[in-house]
């Protein structure tokens, strides 16, 4: 008898867009894509589920596009939750080593990460990410796995990521609505660099920002562990209403405009070049400059940009982000985005697209299904399948590879 596969899924669940992603676990610890689904979001606002029948349906319909291109039934899913209810928090433990020969055990790492969560959570809120950066032994640090090492003290730093219990609470509800089950809730951000990022990214220093519909989720990552998370509540959603507002137009008028016609590179756009705007209702059309459509879009870039580079600065990481910046999500697509980046972040910048997964469509290849694909490698650990996964291989997400034993992240 042949083995039984072993499935995951990655659930995107955005304020624009959900995507569904269906994969099977290959003997080397990697995936193949199977299938995947696309709605349009509802019932959520900046993330946040606002109307639970209205995010089940849409829910609903990207598993059953999933489910039915992949020739497998979803069961249970890796979800990531979003929005600005999600904090991030910084903090240092310490323990005596007293084993024999003061050698560093794995109850030892245990203890130390448990030291260090001495921070008071409120009761609203739950811990859903317990993430090591880095190890200390007698004061020396770098080290990234201290067992079988020698010293008398341990420390260690951690990046601890929270979220509001009830509203993390409304998403798993509106996935068990769609008639699926919530295996884990991940950071999205993470999963998104998980699918992106590179080794030497990782390592060298990144700041990943992914703009999605209804919030911009952001990472600094450097020497391989996450420093510092957090999440702007300003998406491409606020892209369209600005338009919509500015043109006087529909949302949906103003989302294809941005689509088809939209630019944050004005002085590339010419004085005479006019383009047509439906109006809201019966109105009639009009003819407006296009010119006037890129400097509203302008506008918000450089808003969310200048919020970036606040967070970037807020975040006080004492090394330096040598990779630059990886712009990801569906927002990230809008024209002029990434010269835009590069001129206000002063570093180089470039488009986050998934990668190092074989055999994935060339339609996957696409910034809107980066956090989808990186949920369903995240989901191949941790109980994410329906079967214990053993083995050990590159494509493991660093953060669970390296501390999965010590930590229930």
């Amino acid at each position: 008898m042949g083995k039984k596969e072993r499935i995951v899924c990655g659930l995107d669940v955005g304020t624009k867009k959900v995507c569904c992603l269906v994969a099977r676990i290959r003997p080397d610890g990697g995936i193949d894509v199977l299938g995947s689904g696309y709605a349009q979001s509802a019932g959520l606002k900046k993330g946040i589920v606002v109307d639970l029948e209205r995010a089940a349906g849409a829910i609903h319909k990207a598993a059953q596009e999933a489910e039915h291109k992949s020739s497998r039934s979803v069961d249970w899913v890796t979800v990531g939750a979003s929005g600005n209810h999600i904090e991030s928090l910084n903090c240092h433990g310490a323990v005596s080593i007293s084993g024999k020969h003061h050698e560093v055990t794995a109850d030892d790492v245990a203890q130390v990460i448990k030291a260090a969560q001495t921070a008071a959570i409120p009761p609203e809120r739950q811990v859903i990410h317990v993430l090591p950066q880095e190890f200390f032994l007698d004061n020396r640090g770098d080290i990234r796995n201290p067992i079988g090492l020698t010293g008398t003290r341990l420390d260690v730093d951690l990046h601890i990521v929270t979220c509001d219990s009830a509203l993390t609470q409304n998403l798993i509800n509106a996935v068990n609505k769609a008639q699926m089950r919530v295996r884990k809730v991940i950071l999205p951000q993470l999963a998104s660099a998980q699918a992106v990022l590179t080794e030497d990214e990782k390592e060298l220093g990144t700041v990943l920002i992914d703009i999605g519909g209804g919030t911009t989720d952001i990472a600094l990552i450097t020497r391989d562990a996450l420093r510092y998370s957090s999440v702007l509540p300003v998406g491409g959603a606020h892209f369209s209403r600005d338009l919509a507002v500015g043109l006087r137009t529909s949302i949906d008028e103003a989302e294809r405009i941005k689509k088809e016609l939209g630019s944050v590179l004005v002085d590339d756009i010419a004085s005479d070049d006019v383009i047509e705007v439906a109006g809201i209702a019966t109105r009639k059309v009009r003819d407006v400059a296009r010119r006037t459509l890129c400097q509203i879009l302008r506008h918000r870039a450089v808003e969310v940009l200048e919020l970036t580079k606040d967070q970037i600065a807020r975040a006080g990481c004492r090394d330096p982000l040598v990779s630059g910046a990886v712009l990801t999500g569906g927002g990230s697509m809008l024209e002029g985005m990434l010269p835009l980046a590069e001129q206000l972040l002063e570093m180089p910048v470039r488009q986050g697209l998934p990668q190092g997964i074989p055999g994935l469509a060339d339609e996957l290849v696409h910034p809107v299904y980066a956090t989808a694909i990186g949920l369903a490698l995240f989901a191949i650990h941790d109980g994410g399948s329906r079967r214990a996964h053993a083995g050990k291989a590159s494509t493991t997400p660093w953060f669970v590879s390296r501390f999965l034993s010590w930590v229930g992240s």
